[in-house]
């Protein structure tokens, strides 16, 4: 029977999916991309190299990681503001109780007022030591966590490359960058995890969620080779809704809720259509309706929670990757010339959708 159960889940959500491919539509020149692959490797290797594993159970770490981003916005001339917040007791956060989490917000403001804002977002936190790479918990204080330079020293680098990027660039649309605290495990979906405290304050401040065209988590960017694979069952899975185990794509990744089925679809699927417009690599848009708790992707999930549409830019390596959530997510095994072509593409994704 539980065989059965598991086949009609599978099957459900096989059939609430939906994944297009996008193929390149531009003019197919290959771009430069050496100084971007510069900039991308040395965030990467500071964040993953130098600092290494980033949470509340390495403090020290986790501090030196938020000073870094904070120095990086402020070089490129932006106003720095830091929304801190104190993580509860729960006797699941063990350690962490009573310390401070903060996000780093920069805004970058439109010509038009009144134009809807654009939130682009990476975390910057990492996965702390726990029994399976796949699990929420419990915590295992004293285990070595992921040093996270695909998951997420690669969203971060995203994340820095193309704010510096537009800094100076009139958009009509504002731009807010974010850099989250505590995205992964055991404040994965919680009101303890950064981007819910982000989303919920945006739509407070703002008065309503109309007043966002959408949010962008730039999750996992930098693995394109073929990767050993022999723990992630999830890579048949992915086949079976058009995520297949190969390294020729980027994914944009949604998830609905049932009161607004079409929104983070409809805007990843325009996303994804500008975004084979600028870029050479193609792209799949894929969206799940939100029929539990586990289908969801990253911070992403936070907006999608608050009606902003939203989602998951990512490499997926998550499903196909023996790196992902283990100490070998390390600087040196990511594709920096791949990763720097995408980064380029969601820099001039941008600019297309602020300026239409």
């Amino acid at each position: 029977m539980k065989r059965i159960l598991t086949l009609a889940i599978g099957a459900v959500l096989a059939l609430s999916s939906c994944t297009r491919l996008y193929q390149p539509t531009g003019d197919g020149r290959i771009p430069n991309t050496t100084a971007t692959e510069a900039e991308l490797r040395k965030h990467v290797t500071v964040l993953a190299g130098d600092i290494g594993e980033r949470n509340h159970y390495q403090q020290e770490a986790y501090d030196r990681a938020t000073a870094y981003i904070v120095q990086e916005f402020e070089r490129m001339g932006y106003s720095v503001t830091k929304q801190s917040y104190t993580i509860p007791n729960n006797e699941e956060y063990k350690s962490a109780v009573g310390k401070t989490a903060t996000n780093i917000e920069v805004r970058k403001p439109g010509t038009d007022p009144t134009a809807p804002w654009l939130v682009l977002g990476a975390h910057y936190d990492t996965r702390v030591g726990m029994k399976k790479w796949n699990i929420h918990g419990p915590v295992i204080e004293g285990k070595t966590g992921t040093p996270g330079a695909n998951d997420n020293a690669s969203g971060i680098a995203a994340l820095l490359s193309v704010a510096r990027s537009l800094k100076n660039v009139p958009t009509r649309n504002g731009i807010i960058f974010v850099a989250y605290a505590n995205e992964e495990a055991p404040f994965f979906q919680t009101d303890e995890m950064g981007s819910r405290v982000h989303a919920r304050s945006l739509v407070k401040e703002l008065g309503s969620p109309d007043k966002v065209m959408g949010m962008m988590s730039l999750e996992t960017l930098g693995v394109y080779s073929p990767r050993v694979n022999k723990k992630r069952r999830s890579a048949v899975a992915g086949a079976l809704v058009g995520l297949h185990d190969r390294c020729d794509y980027i994914a944009f990744m949604s998830t609905n809720r049932f009161m607004r089925m079409h929104g983070g679809r409809s805007f990843s699927r325009k996303c994804a259509q500008v975004f084979a417009s600028v870029s050479r690599f193609p792209v799949r848009a894929l969206a799940f309706s939100y029929l539990t708790r586990g289908i969801a992707w990253s911070d992403d999930w936070s907006y999608m929670k608050e009606g902003i549409p939203s989602f998951a830019v990512t490499d997926t390596a998550y499903m196909r990757c023996d790196d992902y959530h283990e100490t070998s997510d390390t600087p040196e095994k990511l594709d920096y010339r791949e990763f720097a072509e995408v980064v380029l593409g969601i820099d001039a994704m941008v600019r297309k959708l602020t300026n239409e």
